[in-house]
């Protein structure tokens, strides 16, 4: 018998099970058809839904995306000072996988720059506040100019994006950033 769901709750099954999927193998290795037999639905409902491929690649990563902004924000209006607040940010299990899935892999890659253009807009769009936040407390904590946070913020997080992307960044190095750009010397680990 077939099960009739509303097309908000089938559509979203469908990003879970891509997301999953794009976790384990990236997108560039997993197919609609493995994406619409994971939630066991025809093949054209996938199009109903998405277009292409890509505009599901692109509804999994704003979930992720979503995901981020809130972890970042409920740090941000946590305890701790600025500096603490990004060390736990950059120490978060949701944050560290982004240097480690294939989906980030896949994103990478030169032939989709385009996708990963607009991953790291919805990273921002996202993060960008709670970001902005930590940095404007950091940059007071430590004697500096609390206005340029949001420049800093910004131009920090898409180039330690742009510096993954070329295989140029990892989370130690991406920590020793943050402290040089928000003034503040390096704790020792």
């Amino acid at each position: 018998m077939r099960i009739v769901k509303k097309p908000e709750e089938r559509k979203a099954e469908m990003v879970a099970a891509a997301a999953k999927l794009f976790a384990q193998q990236g997108f560039v290795r997993t197919s609609v058809a493995e994406i619409v037999s994971a939630v066991d639905v025809a093949k054209g409902l996938f199009y109903y839904y998405f277009t292409t491929k890509d505009d599901m690649v692109k509804a999994v990563v704003e979930g992720y995306c979503s995901y981020l902004g809130t972890v970042a924000g409920q740090i941000a209006d946590g305890e701790g000072t600025g500096l603490e607040k990004f060390d736990r940010l950059l120490s978060h299990e949701a944050w560290q996988q982004c240097f480690t899935t294939p989906l980030i892999a896949d994103l990478c890659l030169p032939q989709h720059a385009a996708l990963y253009t607009d991953m790291c807009d919805r990273v921002y769009a996202h993060m960008g506040p709670a970001l902005e936040k930590m940095a404007a407390q950091a940059m007071r904590e430590n004697g500096g100019d609390a206005q340029t946070s949001a420049r800093l913020a910004g131009v920090g997080l898409y180039g330690f994006m742009m510096m993954a992307r070329r295989g140029d960044m990892d989370m130690k190095t991406a920590r020793e950033m943050v402290y040089r750009l928000l003034g503040a010397e390096q704790k020792q680990a």
